[in-house]
Order: C-alpha cells, then sequence, then structure tokens
C-alpha cells in the first residue's frame, strides 16, 4: 500500500520551532516525555504522553490518524478538542494544537498551496472538524490570516457564551479581510436582529446601521456580496444610506436553520487595508467555525439547564428529608438548615471553593437524616440515657451514610455525614478517628453542630447564651474541635443566625 500523503507537522505558534516528518512505520508519539518522538518542552498544558499519531490502512493508501492520549488540557484538531480514545484523520492543510503549540500539518509535494473549501468533513463525537484542502490552484496561506484563525479558534475554546465566540469571529473576519466594518448578527425574532460583536463603524447600541437588503438575503441561507460596480434597487436605501462601497454577508448555520450572519463592509472614506484573496472563502470558513462553537454553546447551555433541574430536584429531596427529621424531634426543628447555613458560613472562610462549599451546604442538612431510624421516645427523652439508647444515638451517623449511599448526587457528602461526631483528640465516633484524618466535611460539621446543639434548648436542658457557647469551643479547640476551625468560627457574623432561630422556634411553638 502507498502512503497517501507525505505529511509534515511544522510549528505555527508556539514557545519552538519544530518540524515533524510523519514518515516512519510509526506510532509517532508527542509529549513532553523525552521518549517521545516529539518532544516539547516541560509546561503546566503539555502531559508526558500527550497526542499519538499512527499509521492506518484506507481504500486510497495509508493514512495517518491523531489520537488524545487521556491528557489533561487535550488536544484540539482545528479548533475542536478530540474526545479520549478516538483516532482522527490527518490532511493538509489541519490545524493541530497542543498548548502552547499549535501546528500546520503539511504536505510539500503540493508546494503549500491550497484553496479553502469547507464540504469535506469529519465527524468527531457529533461534532464537525473543519477541513483546509490543498490543491495547486489556490495562493499560499497569509500569515496575518492564519494568526488570526488561531487567535479565533483559541479564544473559542475558551469560550462560555455566544457574546465570547462572537467577538473572536468578528476580530478574526476583521483582521483576515479587507473589510473594515465587521458585525455577528442573531436574529431574534421577526425582523428583529440582536449584534453580538461588531468592529468599525457598525454599532451595537441598537442602531443597526448596516445594510438590511443584504442581510435579509443572506438570511435565505447562501452567502451575500454587494459592489458599488452593482446597480441598486431603490429597496436598497440602507446601502446608499450608509454610503457602503462593498459589503458581504455570510449566514452562519446549523443544520439548515440560519442561526446568524457576518456581516463586513467598506463605506465612503475607507480604503481596502490590504488584498487577501476571495474574502468569501475566507469568511465561509469563519462562519462554519462559528457554526460549530454556537451549536456546542447551545448543547452546553441545555447540558446546564438540566443540571439546574436535576440540582434543583436534589434539593427538593433533601428538604423533604430534612422535614421528615424535623417531624421526629420538634425540640430541634430547623436544626440541620442551621448547620447547614454555619457550615457554608465556615466553608466560605476557609476560601473553599463554590462547588465544595455547596456540597458542604447540602452535608449539614442531611446530617442527622440517620435518626429518622430512631425511636421519637428516645430522641426526645427528657432524662439521661441508657447505654442502650445512648448506643442507638450514635449510631445515627452510620446510618445516615447507608440510607444516603443509594444517592449518586449525595456521595461526595457522606465522608461528612459519617464523621461528624469524631473528635480532634480520638474520642469521637463511629471510627474514633483523629487530626486531619477526620474527613474536613466531617469536622466543619462538628463545630457547627455543637454550636447549635448548645445555643438551642432540649428536653432534658436549656440553651446556653452565645458567649458561654464560643468559650466552650474555645476551650474545646485541639480536643474535640479543630482548632483552625474553631479560629475562623468565631468570626462568622451571627445575624443571620439569629433570625433563623427566631423563626424556628416559632415554627416549634406551632407544631406543639
Amino acid at each position: 500500500m502507498l502512503l497517501e500523503a507525505k505529511l509534515v507537522l511544522e510549528t505555527v505558534h508556539g514557545p519552538e520551532k519544530h518540524t515533524l516528518p510523519l514518515d516512519s512505520e510509526g506510532p509517532v508519539t508527542i509529549g513532553r516525555g523525552p521518549d517521545n518522538t516529539l518532544s516539547l518542552p516541560k509546561g503546566a498544558t503539555v502531559s508526558r504522553s500527550h497526542a499519538i499519531i499512527s499509521r492506518h490502512g484506507s481504500s486510497t493508501g495509508l493514512i495517518w490518524k491523531v489520537k488524545d492520549n487521556n491528557s489533561r488540557h487535550g488536544t484540539f484538531l482545528n479548533g475542536i478538542r478530540l474526545k479520549q480514545s478516538q483516532h482522527v484523520r490527518l490532511r493538509a492543510g489541519d490545524l493541530l494544537t497542543i498548548e502552547p503549540f499549535t501546528f500546520q500539518v503539511v504536505n510539500h509535494d503540493e508546494d503549500n498551496r491550497f484553496t479553502e473549501t469547507f464540504d469535506d468533513a469529519e465527524t468527531v463525537g457529533g461534532t464537525s472538524i473543519l477541513r483546509v484542502d490543498r490543491t495547486q490552484g489556490g495562493v499560499a496561506l497569509a500569515q496575518e490570516r492564519l494568526e488570526a484563525l488561531l487567535e479565533c479558534s483559541r479564544v473559542i475554546h475558551r469560550a462560555e457564551d455566544e457574546i465570547a465566540m462572537a467577538d473572536a469571529v468578528a476580530y478574526a473576519a476583521s483582521a483576515g479581510s479587507a473589510f473594515s466594518n465587521v458585525a455577528v448578527i442573531r436574529p431574534v425574532g421577526g425582523k428583529r436582529i440582536e449584534i453580538l460583536a461588531a468592529k468599525g463603524r457598525i454599532a451595537i447600541d441598537g442602531s443597526a446601521n448596516i445594510s438590511r437588503s443584504l442581510l435579509d438575503a443572506a438570511m435565505e441561507g447562501e452567502p451575500v456580496r454587494f459592489q458599488k460596480a452593482e446597480i441598486v434597487d431603490e429597496s436598497a436605501q440602507s446601502i446608499m444610506q450608509y454610503s457602503i462601497q462593498e459589503a458581504l454577508c455570510i449566514p452562519i448555520l446549523i443544520g439548515t436553520s440560519v442561526v446568524g450572519c457576518i456581516y463586513l463592509d467598506n463605506r465612503d472614506g475607507q480604503q481596502e487595508r490590504h488584498s487577501v484573496g476571495d474574502d468569501i472563502e475566507y469568511c465561509t470558513g469563519l462562519a462554519e467555525i462559528a457554526s460549530l462553537a454556537m451549536s456546542n454553546l447551545k448543547r452546553l447551555d441545555l447540558e446546564r439547564r438540566h443540571t439546574e433541574e436535576r440540582h434543583g430536584f436534589l434539593l427538593g429531596t433533601v428538604a423533604a428529608l430534612v422535614s421528615a427529621i424535623d417531624a421526629k424531634d420538634t425540640y430541634t426543628c430547623g436544626h440541620s438548615e442551621r448547620v447547614a447555613w454555619l457550615s457554608k458560613e465556615l466553608a466560605t472562610l476557609l476560601k473553599l471553593d463554590p462547588v465544595t462549599v455547596e456540597e458542604i451546604h447540602i452535608c449539614g442538612l442531611v446530617h442527622d437524616i440517620g435518626k429518622i431510624g430512631i425511636p421519637e421516645s428516645i430522641l426526645q427523652k427528657p432524662g439521661k440515657l441508657t447505654d442502650d439508647e445512648y448506643a442507638q444515638i450514635c449510631a445515627h451517623s452510620v446510618i445516615g451514610e447507608e440510607i444516603l449511599n443509594d444517592v449518586p448526587q449525595l456521595l461526595p457528602v457522606l465522608p461528612g455525614v459519617r464523621s461528624h461526631h469524631e473528635r480532634w483528640d480520638g474520642g469521637g465516633y463511629p471510627d474514633g478517628t483523629s487530626g486531619e484524618d477526620i474527613p474536613l466535611f466531617g469536622r466543619i460539621l462538628g463545630v457547627a453542630d455543637a454550636f447549635d446543639a448548645m445555643c438551642s434548648s432540649r428536653a432534658y436542658r436549656d440553651g446556653l447564651n452565645r458567649s458561654e457557647v464560643l468559650d466552650e469551643l474555645t476551650a474545646f479547640a485541639g480536643k474535640q474541635f479543630d482548632p483552625k476551625l474553631v479560629q475562623l468560627f468565631l468570626q462568622i457574623e451571627f445575624v443571620h443566625y439569629d433570625v433563623m432561630i427566631d423563626f424556628h422556634v416559632s415554627q416549634a411553638s406551632i407544631n406543639l
């Protein structure tokens, strides 16, 4: 079998220049480890063995395919992150990115000449990979245009919304074309539009000083171009009103639906800054990139909505569990909510990340769920507990862990539920762990739980005043409690906590 093309990887962006011919038996490995075929300098974004390029047979001969090798920061082909363990064919013109490097796949047999076409796409995990084919009939890729495409791809990799995506596309359209004015536009129903990003004389303030005639035509799904030499119909008032000399409007398609447009024009007094060949093909390529980005953003938005819905359902389930706990013992009405709030405040002072803070809050809500399995006569007993009754009380942390173990979304909180009665000195239950061997969630909840328990009145005693409770926490720091957490706990502002106490006391009196 013959090799389909003699391909070479050449650095077009990065701290070092590399050239890697793909002419060996393979596989070719890329990474920061010294044993790789292409060893890149050590950096935070390059894995030891980052990507593998291997030879495969096809109907036309031998071809090269690239695969991400479970790297942490990903391998990107033409702006799209490759899914792990998926092989994707390499072709001349492709841009392979392993941050901070971008390599271009070159076929020197074709003299580095190309024309851009966008009808050849390969699917990677449901996402089309844009291809740039090289033929003898094209012209060499201008460095300025290449840099614009690379910058556009890099920004789109990190774009979390359509505004950031549109800014990147507008920059690339302006930098890589002969037009001075650029806008990325989205239809929002009827004849209304939204300008997501703009450069030059086009305003984003809603005045929409663009050619609506060209925009309406492009909304039919095909690129539209206007040049001054052409006869302008009287209905095209915006072309005359804004003294437009030349304009181009490229639709952004998802499937057959027009979801936006890239609009470009030059006006009186504006000259073409340079000649870059056929802007239609270049901007059509940008529209393809924008289409992929918008499709991915819409998918991510849908996933976020599903996540929010699942999270709302989870919180509803947790609220029902908390209500069940409160119904078992009117003396501890609101205890779980207050412990959750105190734990969240302490986690925030500890400067934990927002996801962990939210997990600790949920852990506080469900930390006593195991008490559902304990008789009310024991929970509300005014006198001293027998040894057997005390053993049942001590079992609630393990019971709680077992109850929640079958809820996948609550798995992160299980260590805190189990360990919130452990002691710093090892004298707690159920496992007798000590110091930092106690899970962080358990140590945080231990302080918050003890504080609220001492502040609250129970069947067998009245609650202590605030200063007495804080003195107790300080006295037992390093014995029962993590001393660092106690010092942070003393910084909490208790205004909201006092409001919660008043509300829960009133609710408990109603339920009696």
